[in-house]
């Protein structure tokens, strides 16, 4: 019987097909935070009152509005933003009257920023001042202290 030296293909029942990569586009959800216009006017004063000079840092206007931000969702303090930012003693540019200041552009952008990301320090740092307060420091920026309340 003859062999040929050429070997004969027989197709697989089953053949192997490669899966193809393939690409989706899924478009992005825009997220859209609607912004109360008051509250946005009052954590840019109060921003720009506490921390609004040009000598200020960057996240020194940040901390500030976040410290106001962790406060309304703190079972400790009011829960809305103005009875936060006017509790008796908390802020002392409510008591001499430069909360009515006009603010900057600034202190405007970081108080649309902070309403619309969020607080950018941990939940429990609810205290601001050029003292240390509070179950510890969480942060020193300048001249103010950023302090936390221990849960």
């Amino acid at each position: 019987m003859y062999k040929p030296d050429v070997e004969i293909f027989i197709p697989d029942k089953n053949p192997i097909v490669e899966e193809e990569e393939v690409l989706v586009e899924v478009e992005e959800e825009e997220i859209v935070v609607e912004i109360d216009p008051h509250e946005w006017e009052l954590l840019a004063h109060l921003i720009f009152a506490e921390a609004g000079s040009d000598w200020c840092e960057d996240n020194m206007l940040y901390y500030v509005g976040s410290v106001v931000l962790n406060r309304i969702e703190s079972e400790y303090y009011p829960n809305t933003m103005e009875e936060v930012i006017y509790q008796p003693g908390q802020y002392s540019c409510v008591n001499n009257g430069h909360i009515e200041f006009e603010y900057n552009q600034r202190a405007y952008n970081v108080a649309e920023d902070l309403l619309t990301s969020g607080s950018c320090l941990p939940s429990n740092v609810v205290y601001q001042a050029q003292f240390e307060q509070g179950d510890g420091v969480y942060v020193k920026v300048q001249n103010m202290y950023f302090c936390y309340k221990g849960e």
